[in-house]
């Protein structure tokens, strides 16, 4: 359910879906295997100094390709890496199950530091090697899987803020008194979401209707649109929708209809104007941060989760701007009781 790409290229993605990108492969000459390169006693590792001149080097290994909406939001933040710290960045899509385990020793032994990977299938993977490796960062995208070695961290950005958040704003924004949320499938990952989203508008306004459905699929945005008319006939003006490329159909059925709709992932607002809300996942910003802490020396293993305390973006300042003075002022008062933890959203999902 990542970033949703305008109606018109979005033949052109679901081409990348069905496998037409393609695939780039691992390197043919990997450096000599880690029980020849690797001489270090693993406890001195983090005494290790980089030499100046040595190349900073990492790269992303995701089993989605690029042209996937979540893919390509979290290379942002490999972009960003290379513009502003000159490191070389690679994308390898590994498309094939067979392909994990090779692709993340090669990129072990050509020397990339930190290695991410992104979603657990292949993230088990990476932390079954991380012990054969203990000089090399492995960075976790995306993950539930307990990080148990010293090298292994959880670069996590959890949707319970920002979907929290974009609940409040739609609870204090609304004029009918009922808004929606549109899911692409009924999975954990998509669910949490919906009870973040559910328990922001119940913060915000305790009487606000709550309309809930799901798509039964994440590209087919003709059923997204037909969920939008049913919502907005029950009279939802507004709606947030969390459907991956379906949610363009989310996102034009609102439009159509002159409502309200919240975006996800990144910023919206360029799709349609009826986009007056995003609810941001800053992975490329954990991305950046992460590396940067890794180039400072600063590697922390296990988990890390990038919101609010972090100050990573949940929201975008342009749809902030354009939000009532009162409904800002009590966004305001939100945020600081989260940040100094007399609110925990938490425990506030039903």
């Amino acid at each position: 359910m990542r970033k949703m790409r305008k109606v018109l290229t979005a033949a052109a993605v679901l081409c990348a879906l069905s496998g037409c990108a393609g695939k780039k492969e691992a390197p043919k000459d990997p450096a000599p295997a880690a029980s020849e390169a690797k001489t270090e006693n693993k406890d001195q590792k983090d005494e290790k100094e980089k030499p100046e001149n040595e190349k900073l080097f990492t790269c992303l290994i995701s089993e989605a390709p690029a042209g996937v909406p979540f893919t390509d939001l979290t290379w942002t933040g490999f972009e960003r890496i290379a513009d502003e710290y000159g490191a070389d960045v690679k994308l390898i899509e590994a498309l094939d199950k067979a392909e994990y385990s090779e692709q993340i020793r090669a990129m072990a032994e050509m020397g990339a530091n930190p290695i991410y990977t992104m979603f657990d299938t292949i993230n088990e993977v990476a932390v079954e090697l991380a012990p054969e490796y203990p000089d090399t960062m492995f960075c976790l995208i995306d993950s539930s899987l307990d990080t148990k070695y010293d090298n292994v961290a959880n670069v996590y950005v959890d949707s319970l803020e920002p979907a929290f958040v974009s609940g409040f704003v739609a609870a204090k924004t609304t004029e009918s008194g009922t808004i929606g949320w549109i899911g692409s499938l009924d999975i954990p990952v998509i669910n949490r979401f919906r009870d973040a989203y559910l328990a922001g508008a119940n913060y915000g306004n305790p009487d606000v209707v709550v309309q809930t459905a799901y798509v039964g699929d994440d590209s087919d945005t003709v059923k997204a649109g037909e969920q939008t008319k049913i919502m907005v006939s029950q009279g939802a003006d507004i709606i947030f929708q969390t459907a991956n490329l379906a949610g363009l159909g989310v996102i034009q059925g609102c439009s159509d209809a002159g409502i309200k709709c919240i975006g996800v992932d990144e910023w919206q607002g360029d799709v349609d104007d009826c986009v007056f809300w995003s609810s941001l996942t800053d992975i490329n910003g954990a991305v950046f941060d992460s590396f940067t802490a890794y180039k400072e020396g600063n590697f922390a293993a296990g988990k890390t989760n990038y919101g609010i305390e972090t100050q990573s973006a949940i929201y975008d300042e342009r749809d902030y701007d354009k939000l009532p003075d009162d409904v800002k002022s009590q966004l305001d008062e939100l945020l600081e009781a989260v940040k100094s933890g007399s609110l925990d959203m938490e425990s506030l999902l039903k």
